[in-house]
């Protein structure tokens, strides 16, 4: 005879067991209503805890996790109840590390920038220098109406201006 399977077994006590749950959740008032199945402290369906109140033994917990069929079935619930789903986390897990690598290359991005704006800043410097010098050397020249030849300011590259 052929051996039965364990998502058969299981769905056998699940299902019955959810629908009381459900029931109960749904002859309480609609402004008040609280999940009825287990929670976790992050608001997620507790599939340990709904193991024991199945009467299983903790290592059929897997299969929750495991058999679509089982984790389908908690899930709906759940939604209704609003409830985070089983498998949640690793949905979570995965948006926040969209997250940590969006701020990394928002980070990388704001370093380049800070560097080309300090090596702008040392552009306008060496800039105003020579606008100064020149604006010197103008004045002598209105002055004196002689033009100077003085060599280029130290630092300024002339390929720059």
């Amino acid at each position: 005879m052929a051996q039965r399977s364990i998502t058969a077994d299981l769905l056998e006590a699940l299902e019955p067991w959810l629908d009381a749950q459900m029931a109960k959740w749904l002859a309480q008032p609609e402004a008040t209503r609280s999940p009825t199945l287990p929670v976790t402290v992050e608001n997620k369906v507790n599939v340990r805890e709904i193991t024991k109140a199945l009467g299983l033994a903790q290592s059929k917990e897997q299969h929750f996790f495991k058999k679509s069929e089982l984790r389908s079935a908690i899930n709906a619930a759940a939604e209704r109840q609003g409830l985070l789903s089983i498998g949640s986390r690793v949905q979570m897990e995965a948006a926040e590390q969209a997250v940590v690598d969006r701020m990394d290359r928002i980070q990388r991005g704001a370093a380049d920038l800070s560097r080309q704006l300090a090596e702008r800043e040392a552009l306008i410097e060496r800039q105003r220098a020579e606008i100064t010098a020149l604006k010197e050397q103008l004045r002598l020249r209105s002055e004196t109406g002689m033009t100077l030849r003085i060599s280029p300011l130290s630092g300024v590259n002339e390929d720059d201006s």
